[in-house]
């Protein structure tokens, strides 16, 4: 198990010696690995004349390391790379090793000392917000650290890192101007080698003068070719496949409607209820009456992903129309007794944004939650799945907080636009903007980004109509009447959204 205030997991030389010959590690004339542990890397790229440093703090690691190399007993973080470091020869240097994986947050929760340094006189802009009050990744202060500092010796840098750290780390060196080149990523498994339930993986740059480039080649493995995909930074943002990106940034722009999150509860024992013999039941078995209108059938994102939109096997209690209407005993005495039964519950619900509201408020809702025909889709799934969601039993449908939707008034726009969404640009443009080792890939902001309309003229106008028509069961001429009324302009009457809003 790893050390957690330093964030220590120790690489097991099986694995070190793998990511040494990768690199051809013998070929360089130095070393240094950075936080060095025990010196596991030390130890896997030895070879005759090679000048090896290691750098640790701890001192029971820095005497085991002592065997493969220099060892120089110090705090990194303080350490000056470009004259503190006791080299005894030049030649091409080989920046190697396993970084903390431990945030800023996390060590002061442990009261640790081994800190980075929360100044700015290196003229860190990149990193300033970071290495202050926010939190961040100590590994991406080191990656900084080392280019910045050993950038007159062009060394080249490869450590194992979160691939959020990697991203990150590209995105500060485009940011600062760094003259960073030739970026690798090889995920590795971290279950297997660290029993971190993480993605990462061994991360390569080569630090030299001249043109910068930051994009980053993505391989199968520390053993298989690369994928043909690369991460990078295009117009000061960074994209998951740059040359997917480049096929379809027209169309990364302003999405003419709103995107909304649906509802949030933090009450799933309470406020969604299964079917039980055509009725509904909390999950504890127990029969639910209250007032119909405050009933509605209820997808969620597992629903959405897997297509289960055509039946109503759950349902939400949605005790309000807006976020600032209160639940009245007098308007619907069955709801409140229901609520009132389970206080305990929503009552205690942490979040801040119950606050100062309604009792037995949720959130997330409007005008747009009960709109007829919606457009929907998972924030939880790994591939883009956009659902054309009608009524249930003459019920409009809601969705968790963990789906995202747009609302429509008319099927046939409502079809249009999920035909346009679900095309093969569309998908492309997607793919190139998400990174789906996210734990949420899927946001709100990321699909404000698709100009719908931009796509629509990638698309032919037949086989789009076709694909609207498979979908929502509409009159073709209701489709060309609605996809005309889209092409005219980003104002579209047949929306319950009163203005299309970007954010």
């Amino acid at each position: 198990m790893p050390n957690n205030e330093f964030g220590d997991f120790q690489t097991p030389l099986e694995l070190a010696t793998r990511i040494a010959t990768l690199l051809d590690a013998a070929g360089y004339s130095r070393v240094l690995e950075p936080t060095c542990g025990r010196g596991t890397f030390l130890s896997a790229v030895a070879a005759p004349d090679q000048d090896r440093i290691g750098v640790e703090v701890q001192p029971s690691h820095a005497a085991a390391a002592a065997t493969f190399g220099t060892i120089l007993q110090r705090n990194v973080f303080t350490l000056s790379l470009g004259t503190d470091l006791p080299w005894t020869s030049d030649g091409p240097l080989l920046v190697v090793g396993n970084p903390p994986w431990v945030t800023s947050a996390d060590l002061s929760r442990f009261g640790s000392a081994n800190v980075p340094v929360k100044t700015n006189d290196r003229g860190l802009r990149g990193l300033e917000a970071r290495t202050g009050s926010a939190n961040f990744d100590v590994a991406e202060y080191i990656w900084i650290k080392l280019i910045r500092e050993l950038a007159p010796q062009e060394p080249t840098i490869a450590l194992l890192c979160k691939t959020q750290v990697a991203r990150n780390v590209l995105a500060h060196c485009a940011e600062l101007d760094l003259p960073v080149s030739g970026g690798r990523l090889y995920p590795v498994d971290s279950m297997r080698w660290f029993g971190a339930n993480v993605d990462a993986g061994l991360f390569v740059l080569d630090v030299r003068p001249g043109a910068a480039s930051y994009t980053c080649a993505v391989y199968e493995s520390l053993g298989s070719g690369p994928t043909g995909r690369r991460f990078g930074m295009v117009d000061g943002r960074l994209v998951a496949d740059v040359d997917g990106y480049a096929a379809t940034r027209a169309a990364d722009g302003r999405c003419p409607f709103v995107w909304r999150q649906g509802i949030k509860h933090d009450a799933t024992q309470v406020m969604e209820l299964v079917s039980v013999s055509g009725a509904p039941h909390t999950k504890a078995g127990d029969p639910v009456d209250v007032e119909e209108e405050f009933l509605f059938p209820l997808v969620k994102s597992t629903d959405l992903f897997r297509g289960r939109t055509a039946s109503a096997a759950k349902w939400m209690v949605v005790p309000q129309r807006s976020l600032s209407s209160p639940v009245s005993f007098s308007l619907a005495p069955k709801l409140w007794t229901y609520l009132s039964t389970h206080a305990s519950v929503l009552d205690g619900r942490k979040s801040s944004i119950y606050r100062k509201r309604p009792r037995f408020c949720v959130f997330g809702v409007g005008d747009y939650s009960f709109a007829p025909y919606k457009v929907a889709i998972s924030g939880m799934h790994k591939t883009p799945q956009f659902r054309l969601v009608s009524p249930l039993d003459g019920r409009p449908v809601v969705f968790d907080d963990t789906c995202y939707f747009l609302s429509f008034d008319d099927l046939a726009t409502a079809s249009v636009v999920c035909a346009i969404l679900r095309s093969s640009p569309a998908r492309t443009l997607i793919e190139s903007l998400v990174f789906w080792d996210s734990k949420r890939p899927v946001t709100k902001k990321l699909l404000q980004r698709i100009d719908i309309l931009v796509l629509a003229g990638l698309l032919d106008r037949d086989r789009l109509l076709d694909d609207a028509a498979a979908l929502g069961s509409c009159a073709r001429s209701d489709l060309s009447r609605a996809l005309l009324t889209l092409a005219g302009g980003r104002d579209h009457a047949g929306s319950t959204q009163p203005s299309p809003t970007g954010g």
